[in-house]
């Protein structure tokens, strides 16, 4: 990023344990996470529990220079009480929010090293999008994947 000694924090958020899933894996893939935090909203926790655990975590990130929010579901209840708390909390001009979580997405957001500008936000959307396709045998050649 920028100057080197800015700090970017990750929040990947999900209802279930979809949030937890995907750092893991990418976790197996990249390497150590740091900076990176997440938050499920678990099946039998109450939105009031999520919400005091999410503003604890977004206390914990405050004084980053940049907050990457990756959601599950625009309009869900992990999206929306993350961005009334970064709002709340004056941060959301140092925020970007970005919902539709995928394995790609969370990638494409620890490989950039620079701030991530609105050009960097579309080519994590467009990585997210790109990672989802649909596998067909070509019945031409089905000896090769």
């Amino acid at each position: 990023m920028g100057g080197g000694d800015e700090l970017r924090s990750i929040l990947v958020v999900s209802h279930g344990s979809l949030a937890k899933g995907v750092c893991e894996a990418a976790n197996m893939i990249y390497g150590e996470l740091e900076n990176v935090h997440y938050l499920c909203l678990e099946k039998d926790m109450g939105i009031e529990t999520y919400k005091q655990n999410l503003e604890k975590l977004i206390e914990k990130i405050s004084d980053s220079d940049e907050i990457i929010v990756l959601a599950d579901l625009r309009g869900g209840s992990p999206f929306t009480k993350a961005v009334t708390l970064l709002s709340e909390k004056g941060l959301l001009s140092k925020s970007k929010v970005i919902t539709g979580l995928n394995l790609p997405m969370l990638l494409s957001v620890l490989f950039i090293n620079n701030d991530i500008t609105e050009i960097e936000v579309g080519e994590i959307m467009n990585s997210a999008k790109e990672g989802i396709s649909l596998f067909e045998v070509d019945t031409q050649e089905n000896d090769e994947l």
